[in-house]
């Protein structure tokens, strides 16, 4: 039995800030302002200058491709493109890898403005295939080699370029289960293992992993799901499979289900749009028809599944919307919980049906922050006038629409505290939302969406006392100094969170063979 005491921010329904939290067998046994008399006895933890908070939930992560990638070649806080030639061509005499992939280059952070070329990497990496992939992890580079050993499998899909060895859309999945497809389990797994210690340092206790894309035979889908029933520190890890094959879908035990991608992202200028781009003359890529994202929503949501949909540009948000609600109207459902991942560009006659609909958004609200440049790229691409509405958070949020957080690792790194700071500053301020609203998001209406709320997502007598300790309170510093706040510890079912006490197999074999 634990006793803290100081300030308690519970996140609840009437943004109640306590003064004890009472823990016993890992559930809050009592919360509130004056500590009952059989609780007295314990010595209680003082909690200080520090504040409580329910642990974070990231509702939309890649769990395996942002840890494997994570353990490849690094290329950050390089401002130019001969810095990055130079460290692959480092790397290439040391490594003892046969195949070189890094991870973090983006144009709109270089000098020359463009990401580098297929005979620039042929130059610093003659004897070894490689491949560098893009900050938001959905298209790379490759060298001569690389493109040479995965030519038959790309050459006649969209996305392949030979000339200047950019791989994107199809080309760019087929690529990455090339690279995964030599990389051995126990890697893997162990890379799982160390990301849940990154995310617990930033005070997230829940995750929702989208898998089954960047592996053969949708490897990933199965090691996460083994993964999170094996570890023991009580950090939660959901899976659902992304797939547009309902009937392979059933063959699967789970709730959400995620539609392949509806379109692109901006930074490769692919985002399905309604109008187009400032820079080039197209409006991007649908990766499918109306009818197939129609047919799949009514299949999955008459088979009673959580149904995802990955849609960031305003005409496949708008795309994802009509689908899910023509599926409600074929079968009507009271707590579907069917959400839009990112809906970074939302149409106002679009968000009106997600009011109508009681559709959740899951946004990205570090978008056009997390790497330096990335605004300023938006802005010159789809016209600064159309960026304002980007992630227009209180606009959404009038309307009853639930919103909650996403960091689509490995396309940004998960950080809540960042994710509340941007929802509190958003780049357009008319649509910065309150320190309430900006928490709400980032714990119970993250674990809402996982169909978690009466587990965890707000401190409530009766749940499991998950909890990140801040070490300072958001509520009585200015809002742009959010993101100085610091994550001191996190507490799982009642226990500081620890790495998981078994090597990374055991783990995997706990969560296959349950006791």
């Amino acid at each position: 039995m634990q006793v803290f005491h100081g300030t308690i921010l519970t996140c609840d329904e009437n943004n109640t800030v306590a003064n004890y939290l009472v823990e016993r067998e890992g559930r809050i046994a009592y919360i509130g302002t004056k500590l009952p008399t059989q609780y007295e006895v314990v010595p209680p933890i003082e909690l200080g200058n520090n504040v409580l908070v329910p642990a974070f939930t990231d509702t939309h992560m890649h769990y395996s491709g942002f840890s494997v990638l994570h353990k490849m070649f690094p290329i950050n806080d390089t401002d130019s493109n001969a810095k990055i030639l130079e460290q692959l061509k480092e790397y290439a005499t040391r490594t003892r890898e046969n195949i070189i992939v890094g991870f973090g280059a983006t144009e709109f952070a270089v000098s020359e403005g463009h990401l580098i070329l297929k005979e620039q990497m042929d130059v610093a990496c003659p004897e070894k295939p490689a491949f560098i992939i893009k900050h938001d992890a959905h298209s790379g580079v490759a060298n001569s080699l690389f493109l040479d050993a995965i030519k038959s499998k790309v050459s006649n899909l969209r996305g392949y370029n030979e000339d200047t060895g950019e791989l994107k859309q199809e080309a760019f999945l087929t690529a990455c289960e090339f690279i995964t497809h030599g990389m051995s389990t126990k890697k893997v797994i162990d890379s799982m293992v160390e990301t849940s210690d990154f995310l617990a340092s930033k005070g997230i206790g829940l995750i929702c992993s989208a898998s089954g894309m960047g592996f053969i035979r949708d490897y990933d889908f199965d090691m996460e799901r083994s993964v999170a029933k094996g570890l023991d520190n009580g950090m939660q890890v959901r899976v659902a499979y992304q797939c547009s094959n309902v009937d392979k879908i059933a063959k699967k035990d789970m709730t959400r289900v995620v539609f392949g991608n509806l379109d692109g992202t901006f930074a490769n200028k692919d985002a399905a749009l309604n109008d187009s781009y400032v820079t080039i003359n197209n409006k991007g890529v649908s990766y499918f028809s109306d009818a197939e994202v129609q047919n799949f929503c009514i299949h999955a949501n008459r088979s009673g599944y959580q149904i995802a949909l990955h849609a960031v540009g305003d005409a496949a948000f708008e795309q994802a919307v009509n689908a899910i609600s023509m599926a409600l109207e074929d079968y009507p459902r009271y707590d579907h919980r069917h959400i839009i991942l990112h809906g970074s560009l939302p149409t106002e006659k679009a968000l009106k049906i997600c009011a109508k609909y009681n559709i959740m958004i899951s946004v990205q609200p570090s978008l056009l922050t997390h790497i330096d440049g990335v605004k300023e790229f938006v802005d010159g691409i789809i016209s600064e006038d159309r960026a304002k509405g980007i992630n227009p958070l209180k606009t959404i949020t009038d309307m009853g629409i639930k919103v909650c957080f996403n960091s689509d690792a490995p396309a940004s790194d998960p950080d809540p505290i960042m994710w509340i700071h941007d929802a509190c500053n958003n780049a357009n301020p008319e649509e910065s939302v309150s320190v309430y609203e900006a928490l709400k998001m980032a714990t119970i209406n993250g674990a809402l969406s996982c169909f978690d709320e009466k587990e965890r997502g707000t401190l409530e007598m009766g749940k499991s006392c998950d909890l990140a300790v801040l070490d300072k309170n958001p509520y009585e510093i200015p809002v742009d100094e959010l993101k100085t706040i610091n994550v001191s510890e996190l507490y799982l079912k009642g226990k500081p969170y620890k790495r998981s006490r078994t090597g990374s197999m055991a783990t995997m074999l706990r969560g296959m063979f349950p006791q």
